[in-house]
């Protein structure tokens, strides 16, 4: 093999090499190492171009955060507020008030807390009809007040609903009574939405046995009849087309009374 220009390769040289040898600045080694980590402009380029981006992005980022916060705050502000008033605050729950069978609801009223004396003493005193009754006034008065619910998701009275029902019974209040309790809580504020003013309820009667079908075996339970009217406290919301009667039926379930079926106007 023959040697070109002085060099000591031992391989052929490629076609064109020599030209590029020839075509250099004439900085020796030092030169082409430069040239070797010379930083394309287009290349450059884009690296600011990422860098950009990636700063416009953190940037966004942490304003949603922020954003985030102050709505989490502002929910939690307007809840607080829109819950003072007549009723307790959600942090002052009253589960202290119970008795054998049930216990109080959430941030209880004062008419709630009068009507819940009345069923501990007709529990106390083992008297049925009076149970019957008492369960029903402490179920409209938890049930249809709105002004101590956070939501559509807080069901008033459940715990006065026949056990067997109680889960499809929450499930159709959601989409029924409670519906637009979300859309009344943001449009009217808590404080000014239904709250049950007082409850007048018949001595319960005797009534055939209630058949509960929905269980197998079917079962057939002692049941009382009750009637009841309310009337609501004044509010900013109009109240004139809500429920305000309902006619109940009460079983006797094990001892404890539940409301197995009740009834409005419509």
């Amino acid at each position: 093999m023959t040697r070109q220009n002085g060099t000591n390769n031992q391989f052929p040289e490629l076609p064109g090499s020599a030209k590029k040898k020839a075509s250099g600045t004439g900085a020796g080694s030092h030169g082409t190492q430069n040239r070797r980590h010379r930083i394309d402009p287009v290349k450059r380029k884009h690296q600011k171009i990422n860098r950009s981006m990636i700063m416009v992005l953190l940037i966004a980022t942490a304003a949603t955060i922020v954003l985030f916060g102050f709505n989490i705050y502002k929910v939690a502000a307007g809840s607080s507020s829109s819950g003072s008033g007549s009723t307790l605050s959600a942090a002052t729950s009253n589960k202290n008030e119970k008795n054998d069978l049930y216990t109080i609801g959430n941030n209880p009223t004062d008419i709630e807390q009068t009507y819940f004396k009345e069923l501990t003493a007709a529990v106390k005193d083992n008297d049925e009809a009076a149970m019957a009754t008492a369960v029903v006034k402490n179920f409209v008065a938890d049930y249809f007040t709105w002004t101590n619910k956070d939501g559509n998701y807080e069901i008033g009275g459940q715990q006065y609903i026949y056990s067997q029902k109680t889960s499809a019974f929450e499930v159709f209040s959601r989409w029924n009574f409670y519906e637009d309790l979300d859309l009344y809580i943001r449009q009217y504020g808590r404080d000014n939405l239904l709250q049950v003013k007082e409850v007048t309820a018949t001595d319960a009667a005797i009534t055939n046995d209630f058949s509960v079908n929905t269980v197998d075996p079917q079962t057939v339970l002692p049941c009382y009849y009750v009637e009841a009217t309310w009337t609501y406290e004044t509010k900013k919301l109009d109240t004139s087309s809500f429920q305000n009667v309902g006619y109940f039926y009460v079983v006797n379930n094990n001892g404890r009374m539940e409301i197995a079926e009740f009834y409005g106007n419509d």
